[in-house]
Order: C-alpha cells, then structure tokens, then sequence
C-alpha cells in the first residue's frame, strides 16, 4: 500500500515539473597562476616558518615543568656548569654535581635556565628527575672557564691538580698558582683557568 502511494506521489511530481527548466548560475574561474603560486608559497613558507618557531619553543622550554617543580641535575654523569648569564661566554662559577637537586627555576633565557639564585645553568642538563652517577672530568653546559670569584667541585678539582689546597673557591692563592703554571709552560698569564690552560692541566 505504501508502495503504490510512494509511486503515485512521484509521477505527480514528474507530471507537475516536466517543462521546468532549471538554471544554475554559471560561474567562471579564472586563475592568475603567477599570483596563486606565489600567494600558495608564501603560505607554505609561513608555515614552515611557523613550525620552525614552535620547535624551538618546545626545545627551550623542554625541561620547565611548571612553578614549584623540583628540578634535578640530569646529565650524562658529569657535573653541571654554572654561570654568571646566560651563555658559554659567561664565566662559570661552580657547578652541580649530577642528581643534586637545583634551586627554583624562574626563567629561561638563551637555552639556559635562571636558578632562584640569580645563576644560569643549561636548560637541557636539568630535568624533574635526578639523574644517576658520576663521572670526573670537566662538567657540561659549556666551556669551563673558572676565575677569581669560582667556586664548587670544578674549581676544588683544578686545585688538586695544581697542588693547592681544594678549598672549593677561586681566590688570590689559587690565581696566583695559575699564574705561575701559565708562566712556566708558556700560556697567556693572565690567571684565568680557560679551555687553554685547563687543557694543558689535564683537566
């Protein structure tokens, strides 16, 4: 029954339309290859570069895991480096052995983190878990560079090396023993210990 009423309701819709015409608007596409290539790079290029921007976001804050973390030396087992600012060329004042728990981080800067301290280490050395082992040798984050004023496990090891007391810190004695080490095997005396002279020391 309902068939046929289906049936009937289509022939009287194909009785009631049949010399209607039907129109549709016409639409003409007219493509200026020179500009849509150019606007389709330009897309392609800001995206790209909008890619480039998130990834070194995502690098640079890899290791903050938010206000009130703890954070933890995570290296390969050597110390971590630390340093007046925010770069290699800063000068390096002591430094964290691996797994040792790092003040508050409050910024990032350069790839490097802020402590609460108001010293930087190397954002990718640092993590929310403290890492395992150790391993003596010059530490990461960095060319050490240690002068007066230095302090920690990097400098009581240069220390030992020269014979001094380890005392930890940079002071006028132990620039006064590198003075006399760069002096007897013809270094720049300038009492600094940098990659230079702490390559001659066997550091």
């Amino acid at each position: 029954m309902e068939y046929l009423a289906y049936s009937l309701m289509d022939s009287a819709y194909a009785e009631a339309t049949k010399d209607t015409e039907f129109s549709l608007p016409e639409m003409k596409l007219k493509l200026n290859w020179n500009r849509n290539f150019k606007s389709a790079w330009l897309t392609f290029a800001s995206i790209g570069a909008l890619f480039a921007i998130l990834a070194q976001a995502q690098t640079a804050s890899a290791a903050y895991y938010g206000p009130g973390s703890n954070y933890y030396v995570r290296t390969n087992g050597s110390d971590l480096i630390v340093r007046r600012g925010p770069g290699e060329n800063y000068g390096a004042i002591a430094s964290y052995r691996n797994g040792s728990r790092l003040p508050r981080v409050v910024a990032y800067r350069n790839g490097f983190a802020r402590l609460s301290n108001g010293y930087y280490v190397a954002a990718n050395w640092i993590g929310n878990r403290p890492g395992r082992g150790y391993t003596p040798g010059p530490g990461v984050g960095g060319p050490t560079t240690l002068n007066l004023g230095a302090e920690g496990s990097a400098v009581a090891r240069l220390q030992r090396i020269l014979g001094v007391t380890p005392t930890g810190y940079y002071g006028p004695g132990t620039q006064s023993a590198v003075r006399n080490y760069q002096l007897r095997n013809g270094l720049r005396v300038d009492g600094i210990a940098g990659p230079e002279t702490l390559a001659s020391l066997g550091y």
